[in-house]
């Protein structure tokens, strides 16, 4: 097992850690809940042995090692085996930059940028080394964008640099901007986002693997995203047959599903989330890691500019055969937890027409109206057995679910909710089903899928 200790792309204050299990994957159920029992047999520090700290000097001590030099030889060892063009690594005229935003990436994106035959890029020297202060960010997490990457954006202006590489301070999570050449966007630099380098890096592993391994059965092939995700791979996959699985929110469930798939023999080439995670050695690390992921990436944009093609333009080459898929990501805070509640229970019970359910204000009109807008066609019960994560009582066992038939102008056509197990396709006469995705009483999550395709 191991433990990261890591606020990862959040302020200090944030400060948590990662459990992983012996599989090298963060811990799931029942492992979590074994282990939170554990903590609650021990709440208080064992006396005498909790702050004797001699034990953690490993010339005092043979329960303690420092292992970081072998397991970065074994790393970059394994690392090597991503590489599918080091001679267009080598040679190709192309200038990078690197930030690790004031965390501990820099050290191993040098190693790693060498391993794959690159030149040393350039770095942003203002944020090269590990400060949990993070002076020069208000956040230190790359997917915000132009503000946390303007230190690197001034420093590849000022060294005419052609790609921006960034990982969060943790380094599991990658970023990547090019340089516009026609100046369209605001900064001169087209950053792109989770859901575009996970179309770009699928669609590269994809091309790589297969041009190594052309006789391989892809029956036996996987490429795994999270729910929250863009669902290019799946697009991807139906054009080249190969297999995809959609898993809940998480490199836990990720990783663990990818872990199944390589017990079973198969070939798990790629994941990713739309939060920048990317998973480009499955055999090697069963988790995010942007460094992984920033040599990949590095190594495809080489190969790019040595056929004369720009990111940009690969990603519309990879739309235009596989399908273009439009993604809008955002959220909102609800602190009030008596409030998030309720705006899920109407959700579940949409046929409800009393005060605590109505927005304020309903005319006799709009009563009507709503009654149009309810899917009559079943009455769901949950599906979550005994054997569930979290009990569910048995009132909400026996209770009836009726959700919306429209969102605005638009008809839903299915609806999947984690929360009480609830998975139905209206158009399949409202025939419902147990989710096949984990469902969990303590979250909630509804997921509706529209007849134009979309989902929400």
């Amino acid at each position: 097992a191991g433990i990261v200790v890591t606020a990862s792309h959040n302020p200090k204050e944030d400060n948590g850690y990662k459990v992983y299990w012996n599989n090298g994957a963060q811990i799931i159920s029942p492992v979590d809940v074994k282990i939170a029992e554990e903590i609650e047999k021990n709440l208080e520090p064992w006396k005498d042995k909790a702050w004797q700290l001699d034990i953690l000097d490993k010339n005092k001590s043979k329960l303690v090692s420092d292992p970081i030099d072998e397991v970065c030889d074994m790393y970059m060892s394994e690392l090597s085996k991503l590489i599918h063009f080091p001679e267009i690594n080598a040679t190709v005229p192309l200038k990078f930059a690197y930030t690790p935003v004031h965390g501990v990436g820099q050290p191993y994106a040098e190693r790693a940028f060498a391993t794959f035959k690159f030149p040393p890029f350039i770095s942003v020297q203002k944020q090269s080394a590990p400060d949990p202060e993070f002076p020069t960010v208000k956040f230190p997490n790359p997917e915000e964008g132009k503000e946390t990457l303007a230190c690197a954006i001034q420093t590849a202006n000022e060294q005419n640099v052609d790609f921006i590489l960034a990982t969060d301070p943790d380094a599991d999570r990658f970023a990547l901007a090019e340089r516009d050449p026609r100046e369209n966007s605001e900064t001169g630099w087209r950053i792109f986002t989770g859901n575009q380098l996970g179309a770009l890096l699928g669609w590269y592993q994809w091309f790589t693997w297969r041009n190594r391994n052309p006789t391989v059965d892809v029956k036996d092939v996987y490429m795994i995203y999270s729910t929250v995700s863009s669902h290019i791979l799946k697009s991807i996959a139906e054009v080249e047959g190969f297999n995809t699985i959609e898993t809940l929110t998480g490199f836990k469930w990720i990783g663990n599903k990818a872990h199944e798939l390589l017990n079973d023999k198969k070939h798990v080439l790629f994941a990713f989330e739309e939060s920048i995670g990317f998973m480009c050695d499955a055999h090697n690390v069963l988790d995010k890691d942007g460094i992984s992921a920033m040599c990949v990436g590095a190594e495809m944009c080489a190969y790019l500019k040595s056929i004369g093609r720009t990111l940009h333009q690969q990603l519309r080459e990879v739309s235009i055969l596989y399908g273009y898929h439009i993604n809008s990501n955002s959220y909102v805070t609800c602190n009030q937890t008596d409030v998030m509640l309720k705006i899920f229970d109407r959700l579940r019970h949409f046929d409800k027409n009393d005060s605590e359910n109505s927005p304020v204000g309903r005319t006799k009109e709009k009563d009507s109206e709503q009654k149009t807008l309810v899917q009559y066609s079943n009455k769901l019960k949950s599906h979550i057995g005994d054997d569930e994560n979290e009990a569910v009582d048995k009132k909400k066992k026996e209770e009836s679910y009726v959700y919306p038939k429209n969102c605005g102008h638009y008809t839903i056509v299915g609806i999947r909710d984690l929360t009480v197990g609830i998975e139905v396709d209206f158009r399949d006469g409202g025939k419902d089903k147990k989710p096949v995705l984990p469902c969990s009483s303590a979250n909630q999550m509804i997921t509706f899928y529209f007849d134009n395709g979309c989902e929400m």
